[in-house]
């Protein structure tokens, strides 16, 4: 068997799918292995730093046989993606896509997986069809969330220096915690969700429903002041994908920019363009095209997601 990881979102978990015939799943193996360059890192397990959107695929073997046969490490990773070259990756990915069942997580995998529908196939596919080109630069917003400032109110809120080793230093911490843990500032190891902390999580993935979960746990939206006892007070800024696809959140840091750490990938300060984020609505954001507003975390806020 072989488990294909699409390495896609940033606050889901990412997708899973399995290739149960043996013939198939050695037909993957056979044309990954066919250039062994097309593995990143200096080990092939080792993903490297992504953008917004699909950065690639994790494959994992669960029999020695079947490593030992192809000379593989159990678990690897094939870059793929807009910021990927055309190329041999992108055939190889595309034939991973075509081969995988997305419809239903495997029910041999440890926890929560996202339900997807046929339409992710078809975005997938539409990334790598991106391959070797700059990320899409359309944008809708502000829309189902969005606010207009309010000059006339001000709210104190507190804005820390950018840490990013923090995030990233420990690979535990990096694998477990996603863009909300990094917009909340908490280190929970759940790759948080919006509302699953208060009891009531997001039931898709729209503005409305992802701000409805995050003021469920605690949030405000921008110039709907906390009192000082809830301090820290973030200011954060929410961004989806039209369809339903995932949700991205970003925090304000005190040298100006914003940062942000996409699913189990290493926090940053810049963009899918690779410009440092000085204004998350005009920022690079590769498919997070919706922009659905700005808001407050708190102390309450950042102790009850989970």
């Amino acid at each position: 068997m072989l488990r294909i990881t699409a390495d896609v979102y940033s606050g889901r978990p990412n997708p899973v799918a399995d290739i149960t015939d043996a013939a198939q799943a050695r037909t993957a193996l056979r044309e990954l292995t066919r250039d062994r360059a097309l593995f990143s890192g200096p080990r092939p397990s080792d993903p490297p730093a992504g953008p917004l959107g699909l950065r690639g695929f994790w494959l994992e073997t669960f029999d020695d046989e079947l490593a030992h046969d192809f000379d593989v490490e159990s678990r690897l990773y094939l870059p793929a993606g807009p910021q990927v070259p055309a190329g041999r990756s992108a055939e190889v990915a595309e034939r991973l896509v075509a081969l995988a069942d997305w419809s239903q997580a495997p029910a041999t995998l440890a926890g929560p997986t996202p339900p997807v529908d046929a339409s992710f196939r078809e975005f997938l596919l539409e990334q790598l069809a991106s391959s070797g080109r700059a990320s899409l630069k359309d944008r809708v917003g502000p829309a189902g969330g969005g606010q207009e400032e309010n000059p006339a109110v001000t709210c104190t809120i507190e804005i820390g220096a950018f840490n990013p080793g923090f995030w990233n230093n420990d690979p535990n911490v990096l694998d477990n915690n996603n863009c909300y843990n990094y917009a909340s500032n908490w280190r929970t190891n759940t790759f948080a969700q919006p509302g699953r902390g208060c009891g009531s999580m997001y039931t898709q993935i729209t503005c409305e429903e992802v701000t409805r979960a995050a003021l469920c746990d605690g949030m405000h939206h921008r110039f709907d002041c906390f009192p000082d006892n809830e301090a820290p007070r973030p200011l954060v800024a929410l961004v989806v994908i039209p369809g339903g696809g995932d949700y991205h959140w970003y925090r304000r840091q005190k040298e100006g920019f914003w940062g942000h750490k996409p699913g189990g990938t290493a926090a940053r300060n810049y963009d899918n363009s690779g410009n440092v984020i000085y204004d998350p609505e005009t920022a690079d954001r590769g498919p997070y095209t919706i922009f659905c507003g700005y808001f407050y975390g708190c102390s309450s806020q950042r102790q009850r997601i989970n």
